[in-house]
């Protein structure tokens, strides 16, 4: 298939990918898995999400393949930037039905994520199995969390560059909803 026939979308990639992603050279295997997709979405034409605060912890945690590599997105323009008003409804129905304050505290810390995805294309690419895990136990409650698809790079069996390379589809194995 060619790139042209290829789906495009926005993938929110959290801090965590920016920080484990090694550099050219690397070859351990969390490093080498969330280079090689960063590389990935950025050959097959995706765009990621940016918001002040994805900014905010990318610029202190990004590694410096990383970095060098978000330039070179700006520079092809593929950076779908979002401003700061978000829908707070995300966090509304989490704290509704979330009544663990310590689980309440992770899905908070990582909500931004949610509601960045939310506003473009549903994606996102986050190392963060813990956070995953409570959002899909609370997907079974709060409907806004449904239909968003996370993926984690720094896991093989994930194959998320093929996922990436098939247009980052829909599958629902992939979704919050069936997560758990």
């Amino acid at each position: 298939m060619s790139k042209k026939n290829v789906p495009t979308y926005a993938v929110v990639v959290d801090a965590s990918v920016a920080r484990a992603a090694g550099s050219l050279e690397s070859v351990r295997p969390r490093g080498a898995l969330c280079r090689d997709f960063l590389l990935a979405l950025r050959s097959v034409c995706h765009r990621i999400t940016w918001t002040p605060a994805i900014k905010a912890e990318w610029d202190k945690h990004e590694s410096l393949f990383a970095s060098q590599w978000r330039v070179s997105m700006f520079s092809l323009r593929k950076l779908r930037t979002l401003g700061e008003a978000l829908s707070s409804a995300v966090q509304d129905s989490i704290r509704e039905h979330c009544h663990n304050k310590d689980i309440l505290s992770i899905v908070l810390a990582d909500c931004h994520l949610i509601e960045a995805a939310a506003a473009t294309d549903f994606r996102i690419a986050s190392l963060d199995d813990q956070a995953r895990g409570h959002f899909a136990d609370l997907a079974r409650v709060v409907e806004c969390l449904r239909d968003i698809i996370w993926v984690n790079p720094a896991i093989a069996r994930e194959r998320a560059v093929e996922w990436l390379r098939k247009g980052a589809p829909d599958g629902k194995s992939r979704r919050l909803s069936k997560s758990r």
